[in-house]
């Protein structure tokens, strides 16, 4: 199965749109789920290993569906050590979706906040990001829009849900409610797979952060 997935991951490089007739909706779908995959691979690996914090960054960001979802993980595993250059994910995508300006600029948002979870876009993530764009035509003003609501800060209020005008009392009642929803330990007594129970303690981890962050911010 894999071996399959590896040679769609490493097609040739479309050279023109693709139109109706040529491929069907389920051919695209795919196309793009595999092109998501590994642009989400590849920036979370630009700068070393891949770590547990850029996986659940790709799962929250990107929750695909059906029967690919067991066997996520061993796609983007895959992702990250191919070689193919991203360019050709980003055409593939702007030649099965011509013209798709509101899919183009929810990609690239996504792709920023995988390459933002430690706090800030390295060099070499911010060059392919701005290749993105410019390959998806995608305006300087948009972009400097999108990078700027992931700054550390902006960060964090979208974690927990907030504004950015919240009284600290707002603040922590707002961590409690979300560590009661989503801290391992309320989910005990349940049966969960090891792939769940890690973005659990994932979460609680980034809700702990955003907390500290924004509780900093505010004394």
């Amino acid at each position: 199965m894999l071996q399959s997935l590896k040679k769609l991951f490493t097609r040739a490089e479309p050279s023109a749109p693709v139109t109706a007739g040529v491929h069907d909706d389920d051919f695209r779908q795919l196309s793009f789920t595999f092109a998501v995959i590994a642009l989400s691979a590849r920036i979370a690996c630009l700068d070393g290993p891949l770590t547990p914090e850029k996986y659940i960054a790709f799962r929250e960001s990107f929750p695909l569906q059906g029967g690919i979802c067991g066997k996520i993980r061993s796609l983007f595993a895959l992702a990250c050590e191919n070689q193919t250059p991203y360019t050709h994910y980003v055409m593939l995508i702007k030649h099965t979706f011509p013209g798709r300006q509101d899919l183009f600029l929810s990609l690239l948002e996504r792709l920023f906040r995988i390459a933002t979870t430690d706090g800030t876009v390295s060099l070499f993530a911010e060059q392919m990001l701005r290749d993105v764009a410019k390959t998806l035509d995608i305006s300087a003003a948009d972009y400097a829009r999108i990078s700027n609501d992931h700054n550390h800060t902006t960060q964090a209020e979208r974690v927990l849900g907030i504004g950015k005008r919240v009284s600290p009392h707002t603040l922590k009642e707002r961590y409690i409610e979300l560590m009661r929803r989503y801290h391992p330990d309320r989910f005990s007594g349940d049966k969960l797979s090891p792939e769940v129970e890690m973005l659990l303690k994932l979460k609680a981890s980034e809700i702990n952060e955003a907390y500290r962050v924004l509780r900093k911010k505010a004394a």
